[in-house]
């Protein structure tokens, strides 16, 4: 009775440090598994072309997946075919059991990897100036699908193991409806937010009009957009607005501004020529003029005799959010250095001739009197 006694615990002891070889043995491999995927990523980053990043995709998404596998499948083999744990266990014998380890970490591997590929995909398509502070759309969105991947496997796995899912199927849509309803102008806000980011009516840098809005985009978010506008103030839009109303984007259209200069000019010069040295300073405008103005050649027109002489209005085209004084201080410069060249007369009350009308400067007299019309007869 001893020596059968002694035999079974020198086997037992045999199983034990067989079964712990094998543990040990399947840690080993993964940590193995662990660096290698270190290994190819690096190897992987100096390879351009769709092929080799999804490559490096799939290890990375299966960089913890596989070593758990290796794992879970050595502590299996240790536990039931070597210590044989599914006698006095026998859910460690039914072989579903393995097959259900099997979907978790596959699911894993999945849902990892459809998360990075929207994730890169979302970063390619979508500039970093309009993603913005908060999360982007395409991270949120492989989020999303991860729990929806998660959630279908863990159903399909239920239905494997015989477990009913009418009542988590059930829970689950009431869940959802409650949900719907509490968060109704949330999910408004955040669909606005999608539909805002794929249209795209507006981007970040454009100047807008959402009334009573007017000014520039600052950020698109998925809940709100915010607008920086014309004194300095930060609007902030919910999206759901946004896209149930009327978006005017005048830096996507060819919005123009038409900026009107006047110039009095003396009597005295001659009409041409004033038109002459006038049509000179609009061509040039535009050459002074900043850059980002996008001023447009001026047309030269008479809008009307004033007092001291005939009143020229240049009219030039620029952005439509230029301010007019940028656009008469250039156009006022050019004017001030002809009047200094001695190129144009400006009709002030002190330059020679202003201050007369055209009858005293076309009078036979020359010396500014009207002809007493009565004294001729």
């Amino acid at each position: 009775m001893l020596t059968v006694v002694i035999t079974e615990t020198g086997m037992a002891l045999t199983d034990v440090g067989i079964a712990t070889a094998i543990v040990l043995a399947g840690a080993a491999l993964a940590v193995g598994a662990y660096l290698l995927s270190l290994r190819l990523e690096e190897r992987l980053n100096v390879l351009h072309g769709p092929g080799a990043h999804l490559v490096e995709n799939a290890i990375i998404a299966a960089r913890w997946p596989l070593p758990m596998a290796i794992a879970a499948a050595a502590g299996y083999v240790a536990l039931r075919f070597v210590l044989r744990l599914d006698l006095g266990y026998p859910a460690f014998g039914d072989p579903r059991l393995p097959v259900a380890i099997a979907i978790v970490l596959i699911t894993w591997t999945v849902t990892n990897l459809l998360s990075r590929l929207i994730r890169a995909y979302g970063e390619r398509v979508l500039p970093e100036s309009e993603r913005g502070d908060e999360t982007p759309l395409a991270e949120l969105f492989g989020i999303g699908v991860q729990y929806l991947v998660w959630f279908i496997a863990i159903l399909y796995l239920l239905d494997f193991l015989d477990i009913s899912i009418t009542p988590l199927i059930a829970g689950a849509g009431l869940a959802g409806i409650a949900i719907a309803l509490a968060a109704q102008d949330l999910l408004s806000n955040l669909f606005g937010g999608v539909i805002i980011l794929l249209d795209k009516p507006l981007r970040v840098g454009d100047k807008v009009r959402i009334d009573p809005y007017i000014g520039t985009v600052t950020r698109i978010g998925l809940r709100s957009t915010r607008i920086r506008t014309l004194d300095g103030l930060v609007a902030t839009v919910p999206n759901s607005r946004i896209t149930t109303n009327i978006v005017v984007n005048y830096t996507a259209g060819t919005a123009r501004a038409f900026v009107q200069v006047p110039v009095t000019v003396d009597y005295a010069t001659p009409i041409a020529e004033s038109r002459r040295v006038l049509e000179e300073i609009a061509g040039a405008a535009p050459t002074v003029a900043p850059p980002a103005m996008e001023l447009g050649g001026g047309a030269v027109q008479i809008g009307e005799l004033g007092r001291f002489g005939p009143v020229f209005i240049l009219t030039f085209s620029a952005r439509d959010d230029t301010d007019p004084l940028a656009v008469k201080d250039a156009v006022y410069a050019l004017v001030a250095e002809a009047v200094r060249s001695g190129r144009l007369t400006i009709g002030f009350g002190q330059q020679p001739g202003a201050g007369r009308s055209p009858l005293e400067i076309g009078s036979p007299s020359g010396d500014g009197e009207v002809p007493d019309m009565a004294s001729r007869r």
